[in-house]
């Protein structure tokens, strides 16, 4: 990654954008910073300094857009809007749209219209197709959120059970199995 410019990476699939971060990082030099501990001395400092070997250091911040509106982010947001042709690559786990606008190069990584169709009707054939853009963790915890967002009590309790059963080690399948059999039983 040698273009001299920023590029942020937003949007609620999160293995996605974590897979375009992961390519943008090889065969860098890269600093990284969460943006709740970042100060705007840090970066200011970060990004006129060059490495030990003459060539800029690509800066990766997780988490900036996402922090509480602050005097700080304010700040931190009009440094990089400033400095857009600067090595930096922003992350963020979820869409920080309205927040990114005014930013030249931005990319969302958006999950797919067929997820949300699982989420609210899980079958079989639903979960094959999800598995192949998501992990089964992800899917748990997808599911998990749908269900307590709908108070579907009986889902809730299914999933909270297959939880413990998971974390305690006493599931005799991996969980795409369980979520297979789960779908099954609906």
């Amino acid at each position: 990654f040698k273009c001299s410019k920023m590029i942020i990476l937003q949007g609620d699939n999160q293995v996605a954008s974590r897979q375009k971060l992961t390519e943008l990082k090889k065969n860098a030099s890269v600093l990284e910073f969460l943006g709740s501990d970042l100060t705007l001395e840090t970066l200011a400092n970060v990004m006129a300094t060059k490495s030990l070997f003459g060539q800029a250091n690509t800066i990766v911040i997780e988490g900036l857009f996402s922090q509480r509106t602050s005097n700080l982010k304010k700040e931190l947001i009009a440094y990089l809007l400033a400095h857009q042709t600067s090595d930096v690559i922003v992350w963020e786990g979820k869409d920080v749209t309205a927040q990114v606008k005014d930013f030249s190069q931005v990319q969302k990584f958006d999950l797919p219209k067929f997820i949300f169709n699982f989420l609210d009707r899980p079958t079989i054939a639903g979960l094959h197709q999800v598995l192949q853009t998501m992990p089964a963790e992800q899917i748990l915890a997808s599911l998990a959120t749908r269900a307590h967002n709908r108070a579907n009590l009986s889902w809730l309790k299914s999933l909270l059970d297959l939880d413990y059963r998971l974390k305690s080690g006493v599931l005799p399948y991996d969980l795409a199995t369980w979520l297979e059999l789960w779908c099954a039983k609906l």
